[in-house]
C-alpha cells in the first residue's frame, strides 16, 4: 500500500475563504501535483487551514484523488483569525478554551464523512497498517535540556515572538503556557506509539539543532561571504524551539516504521537508526504556499 505525505495544507492560503471551493478551481491549484505522484493514502500531518468549512471542502476533493486520508491537527487548525470566529468558539467551548472547540467541531465534521480519519490519541488500521498519533506539541528541549535557558525564559520568547501565544485561546496574555499543549498531547502519544506502523505528529520528534541545520540548508562557508550570516541564522533557533519536541523515548521503544510529521514547510528525511539497530524512517513534506514552489512535489512511501 502506498501512502502520500502533504504536511501544512493552509488551504486559505491557496484559496477563498468566503467563496466556495469547485473542483475546477481545486484541480487548478493542486492537481498538477496529485496527479503526479498517485498513491492509495495520504497522510495530511495538520495544519490544513484556519477555517474549517473550507478545510472539510477541500479534503472531500482530495478523497477524489485518494482512497483513504488520515489527518492530525496542527497549531493552525487551533487559530481563531478575527474577533467574531474567536466569540463563536468561546461560546462552543466554554471552560475547554475557544481554539479547542473549534478542532472538536472539524473533528465531528470528518467524522461524519467516509474515506476521512484523524489520529488523536487513537490508531486507524487501513487494510492491516495501523496509523496512530496526535498532534504532538514543542516542549522548548531544544533550549530547556542543554541549562541554555530555563522555562521562564522560553515562555518569554513565546508571548513575545510567536503567533501561537495570541491565536490560540486561551491565549498567552490570560496565563496561557507555551507548553500547555503538548502535555495536553504526551497521554495521547503514550497511547498510540507501540501499537502503529506509521506515527504522525503535526511537530517534528527531533529536537535537534542539527536537524534544522539540514532542513534549512545551514552553510557554515557563507560566514565568509557575509559576516551576519551565522547570527541570523542562529537567531532562527528562538523559533526553532517551537518546532519540535524530545520524541526520543518514542523512537525508541515504539513499533512505527515511518514517522511523519509537519510544521516546517520543509522536505526532510532522516533514517533514525535506534540503540537496538532498529530504524525509523522520519519524513516531512510541506507545502505551505506555493509561491516558488511550482516544483513541488508528493513524498510516497510504501508499506
Amino acid at each position: 500500500m502506498t501512502f502520500a505525505i502533504l504536511g501544512d495544507t493552509h488551504f486559505d492560503f491557496h484559496l477563498n475563504a468566503n467563496a466556495p471551493v469547485t473542483e475546477s478551481l481545486f484541480d487548478m491549484r493542486f492537481k498538477h501535483f496529485l496527479e503526479a505522484s498517485p498513491a492509495d493514502v495520504l497522510l495530511l500531518p495538520g495544519d490544513i487551514g484556519h477555517y474549517n468549512t473550507q478545510n472539510l471542502e477541500c479534503l472531500k476533493h482530495l478523497r477524489r484523488y485518494y482512497h483513504h486520508i488520515v489527518v492530525t491537527f496542527g497549531n493552525h487548525d487551533y487559530y481563531l483569525p478575527g474577533e467574531s470566529i474567536v466569540s463563536r468558539y468561546k461560546e462552543l467551548g466554554g471552560s475547554a478554551g475557544a481554539s479547542r472547540a473549534r478542532v472538536e467541531e472539524m473533528k465531528a465534521m470528518i467524522d461524519a464523512e467516509e474515506g476521512i480519519d484523524y489520529v488523536d490519541g487513537t490508531v486507524i488500521d487501513i487494510n492491516g497498517i495501523r496509523i496512530g498519533g496526535a498532534s504532538g506539541w514543542y516542549d522548548g528541549s531544544l533550549y530547556i535540556s542543554d541549562g541554555e535557558k530555563t522555562h521562564a525564559d522560553v515562555q518569554s520568547i513565546w508571548r513575545w515572538k510567536m503567533n501561537d501565544a495570541n491565536m490560540i485561546h486561551p491565549t498567552g496574555t490570560n496565563g496561557a503556557k507555551f507548553d500547555d499543549l503538548f502535555h495536553e498531547q504526551k497521554y495521547r502519544l503514550d497511547a498510540v506509539y507501540q501499537q502503529c506502523d506509521i506515527m504522525m505528529t503535526h511537530v517534528s520528534p527531533l529536537s535537534e539543532w542539527e536537524q534544522f541545520k539540514v532542513m534549512y540548508n545551514y552553510q557554515p562557508a557563507l560566514d565568509q561571504i557575509d559576516h551576519k550570516y551565522s547570527a541570523n541564522h542562529e537567531a532562527l533557533k528562538e523559533y526553532r524551539a517551537f518546532y519540535c519536541f524530545d520524541g526520543k523515548e518514542y523512537l525508541e521503544n515504539g513499533s512505527m516504521k515511518h514517522w511523519v510529521f509537519g510544521h516546517t514547510h520543509q522536505r526532510f528525511h532522516r533514517t533514525y537508526t535506534r540503540q537496538d539497530g532498529k530504524t525509523v524512517d522520519i519524513h516531512c513534506n510541506s507545502i505551505g504556499q506555493l509561491v516558488g514552489k511550482n516544483t513541488f512535489g508528493l513524498k510516497v512511501i510504501e508499506l
